[in-house]
């Protein structure tokens, strides 16, 4: 049985900084309770790849943690995301996290060294690592499947058998459609399946029975991300595909398109709609991601205005 339901709209929000790339605590509380204003998010992601999360230290994360934690107010479950080191420092953050009132953990794959990839076709590594983390800390997780960033997938027999762990409530899933699908199988309804692509392919797997979506492009123009999810709930499908393809896709295009294959920053560009929109102050973003340049800001601005969010 699972302990939490995500199914619907989490956003996976990004983490503010001033000039000096110190974190803006006030701007970050501030913009998770514009976030929370819509009633269809039914979860935030704190220090995930959209908010920098890789970029900061543990205690850093920490406070993110506890400044979301403090805003959100018991109305929706705060996921923080994880990169592990070891199992053993992996769990001692993670209770650190439940100590701060994270409600579940995000967990990138700890086989993100070439050197450590080679453990993924023995899935007994793979498996003994969250049953490690559930004993250890005890909170709800998602496993991120996000081959881009890791290098790697976890296979099918390893995502059936981690359904079997009580406390893994559901995969984030930034594949593409035939790992999905796969997954699906795998799954066979047992955990949730949250959608999480930078292309069409994200409309492809909310259309195909997504559980709901975690998707970081998701904080620009979140009335228009709040509505798609209500046409896909519908069952509408027609209508879910004109939507996206007049204010969904331009958006994607403009902001995570081939993302990872761009030398443009997702997040620098993320984070520049919002200065714009006027929901965060400044757009900072952390090195080695580069600054949005000005031909950045009229694209966005461009974009923006397509989609009828200026």
């Amino acid at each position: 049985m699972s302990v939490m339901d995500l199914s619907g709209l989490v956003t996976a929000v990004v983490t503010p900084f001033r000039d000096d790339e110190t974190i803006d605590h006030d701007a970050l509380a501030s913009y998770v309770d514009y976030v929370l204003g819509f009633d269809r998010v039914k979860g935030i992601l704190a220090a995930g790849y959209s908010g920098e999360g890789p970029g900061m230290s543990r205690d850093e994360t920490l406070e993110v943690a506890r400044t979301v934690v403090r805003s959100a107010d018991g109305r929706v479950p705060i996921i923080v995301g994880v990169s592990p080191t070891s199992t053993k420092e992996t769990i001692e953050f993670g209770n650190r996290l439940k100590d701060a009132g994270a409600s579940a953990l995000q967990i990138n794959s700890p086989f993100y060294s070439i050197l450590r990839r080679g453990y993924i076709p023995n899935d007994d590594t793979a498996v003994q690592f969250f049953e490690d983390l559930a004993d250890g800390v005890g909170l709800p997780m998602t496993v991120f499947q996000y081959p881009t960033a890791s290098g790697l997938t976890y296979p099918p027999n390893v995502i059936s058998r981690l359904s079997e762990n009580p406390l893994v409530i559901g995969f984030k899933e930034a594949v593409g459609m035939e790992t999905y699908e796969a997954d699906v199988q795998a799954v066979r309804g047992r955990k949730k399946l949250y959608a999480d692509n930078n292309t069409y392919t994200l409309i492809a797997m909310l259309l195909y029975g997504s559980d709901g979506s975690m998707v970081g492009v998701g904080n620009v123009g979140l009335p228009l991300w709040v509505e798609l999810n209500r046409l896909v709930e519908s069952g509408d499908q027609g209508a879910v595909v004109s939507f996206a393809n007049e204010k969904i896709v331009p958006i994607i295009n403009t902001f995570s398109r081939d993302l990872g294959q761009t030398p443009f920053s997702f997040i620098g560009r993320v984070k520049e709609a919002l200065v714009q929109l006027g929901h965060i102050p400044n757009g900072t973003t952390r090195r080695p991601e580069p600054p949005v340049t000005d031909e950045d800001r009229v694209l966005i601005r461009e974009t923006l205005e397509r989609v009828g969010l200026l």
